[in-house]
């Protein structure tokens, strides 16, 4: 028997183009199948892309924004620090003027009654020994006064009495440092007491010292910015009803009211806290001045 395929003569040909056809068909099948699917998550994560956002103030800071280095901020407080002491220094200087302007019209304003250079001793002022451990001296243009005890006195200018006034005076420790002082003296009034503006090369205050019970110190301070030890110094009290301003060197140490004392005598007063002695205290310049009252 011969086999078919032979026999027929165009089967195998046949039957290769139903093949052909087959693999053609399956093939777009598995094509069309194959990109319906939905699609799997590579295994390897892609690279992220960078998308373009609109700026934003608070996502985005600018340097200008950013917190600053410690060297910066240490800038920027002394600069703060600087600016500060420069308000501090111009409103003293505008506080000085302002004083400054007040005394002029004060003065301005003012009847001198009593001023005295210490050329001679033509206003009588008590000199000589005082006690034994006080001698007083008017020589080479001052009132000398020397200590060889420890000690305290003072002398006033006796014709007037004064509420209102302004009186000043130059002194200068010549010896003695620390245990000497100079000062004035103001509302004095026999049998009851004063106040005493009393200076030392290193501390200052204003006491009022009754004939009875322990003195009150009213004001004090450290005059050491405003004065050279050795260099003779302005010392001065303003005084307006019960207002009191002392002044040293033109510069403003206290500030306060009292009515304790009325009227009185001013004058000059030393002192010597050594019971050696060695303090030695020029004066020079003093004068007293009346204000109207009210004034």
């Amino acid at each position: 028997m011969v086999p078919s395929f032979i026999r027929t003569g165009r089967q195998p040909t046949i039957l290769l183009v139903v093949i052909i056809l087959v693999i053609v068909i399956g093939g777009t099948a598995l094509v069309t199948w194959m990109s319906r699917r939905s699609p799997v998550a590579p295994l390897v994560a892609p690279t992220a892309s960078v998308t373009s956002l609109p700026p934003s103030p608070t996502a985005i800071r600018s340097v200008d924004s950013q917190s600053p280095s410690s060297d910066t901020v240490s800038v920027t407080q002394t600069a703060q620090a600087r600016t500060a002491q420069a308000l501090v220094q111009m409103a003293a200087t505008q506080t000085a003027t302002a004083l400054q302007a007040e005394l002029t019209a004060l003065f301005a304003d003012a009847q001198r009654v009593f001023y005295d250079e210490f050329v001679d001793n033509r206003n009588a002022w008590f000199t000589g020994v005082f006690q034994d451990i006080e001698l007083n001296l008017i020589e080479d243009g001052v009132f000398k006064v020397l200590w060889s005890g420890k000690d305290t006195s003072y002398e006033v200018y006796e014709l007037s009495s004064f509420t209102d006034f302004i009186g000043e005076v130059d002194c200068r420790i010549a010896r003695g440092g620390g245990d000497g002082s100079c000062g004035l003296i103001f509302a004095q009034q026999r049998n009851v007491g004063f106040y005493k503006f009393e200076f030392f090369i290193d501390y200052y205050r204003l006491s009022i010292i009754l004939a009875e019970g322990e003195p009150v110190i009213l004001a004090e301070g450290d005059p050491r910015r405003i004065t050279t030890v050795g260099d003779q110094n302005r010392l001065r009290v303003i005084r307006q009803g019960e207002r009191i301003r002392l002044f040293i060197n033109d510069a403003l140490a206290a500030d306060l009211r009292d009515n304790t004392l009325g009227a009185g005598r001013v004058g000059v007063s030393t002192a010597c806290y050594n019971a050696e002695g060695g303090v030695e205290v020029h004066f020079d310049n003093f004068g007293i001045w009346s204000l109207a009252s009210g004034s």
